[in-house]
């Protein structure tokens, strides 16, 4: 990958960049549009992004625009090395916290490689030439097309989360990936919340019924302190039961983001016969949420976008 500019790791402006079969050129609204309204006035192409289809080239335009225009935003059209045809859009986005990778390519160029050629010369440029210490890609976890082309430039998981884009019915579930610049040890790996309760083992079989937790370790016989966790895997989203002999027990109130599951879990804590303090209902804030009381008092609120 070369590179054309003065001071890059000063540089305001999106410099261009080409690579073996692939140039990129700084985004130019008003001149692409028209290029790359195949892909964003195309609904498969857009069937994964947070904004329905353009109904035509000057919603494209305006949309690059907008794009373009956000503080930190770097932008490249994806052009073949020797032909001038858009055949898609790479980037980094603007006005957000952590630097976000983008692309999309026109349908006529799937299936060659391609947004992995241009997305990993920006991952490159931003972690080199722009110095930035990671970057990362949100991406819908039933994408399987796009997750590979992250994962082929380098980026991994390291997280989840739930979103509901506003043109769609319901709620999807984001993969977060990325990749940095070198060596960067957590400052936290984990954090869980403990609820004291006065039987350990029963709370640990109400939440295994109810909301699906399993059992991560149990100490004692009965049991002491236990550790639930939700989701397959060895690390993720859990919590510690440790047992009290207090009669007066501090209330505490747990929030679990379940995303696209939030239907199916709040059948299930019906079915394991949990107190539902509150049914479903959608909040002030912009979420879904139901509430499970335990005996001692504790709320867990069980949350999705609504």
């Amino acid at each position: 990958m070369t590179e054309k500019g003065e001071d890059r790791a000063l540089e305001e402006f999106p410099v261009e960049m080409t690579t073996s079969r692939l140039r990129l050129t700084p985004l130019d609204p008003d001149r692409d549009a028209v290029g790359l309204h195949a892909a964003f006035g195309d609904p498969e192409v857009m069937r994964w992004w947070n904004h329905p289809v353009c109904a035509g080239e000057a919603d494209t335009r305006e949309r690059l625009r907008e794009g373009a225009g956000r503080t930190g935003a770097h932008l490249w059209t994806i052009r073949p090395v020797d032909g001038d045809e858009p055949a898609g859009m790479v980037g980094l986005l603007g006005g957000v916290e952590v630097p976000g990778l983008t692309w999309i390519l026109r349908k006529d160029a799937w299936g060659r490689g391609l947004a992995a050629e241009a997305a990993g010369a920006a991952v490159r440029h931003a972690l080199h030439g722009l110095g930035l210490a990671h970057v990362e890609a949100w991406v819908e976890a039933a994408n399987d097309r796009s997750l590979g082309v992250a994962r082929r430039i380098g980026l991994t998981e390291r997280g989840r989360l739930a979103q509901r884009y506003p043109h769609r019915e319901h709620p999807h579930e984001m993969i977060v990936l990325g990749r940095a610049g070198g060596a960067e040890p957590a400052t936290v790996l984990g954090a869980e919340a403990v609820l004291p309760v006065r039987d350990v083992a029963a709370r640990l079989t109400l939440l295994r019924a109810a909301l699906g937790g399993r059992t991560l370790f149990s100490v004692g016989d009965p049991p002491q302190v236990a550790g639930v966790g939700f989701g397959p895997w060895s690390v993720g989203p859990r919590l510690r039961l440790e047992a009290t002999r207090r009669w007066r027990v501090a209330r505490v109130t747990l929030c679990l983001d379940v995303g696209t599951t939030f239907e199916a879990l709040h059948r299930r804590a019906v079915a394991a016969g949990a107190d539902i303090a509150r049914p479903p209902a959608e909040t002030a804030w912009g979420t879904r949420e139901f509430v499970l009381r335990l005996p001692e008092g504790h709320r867990v609120v069980v949350a999705a976008p609504a």
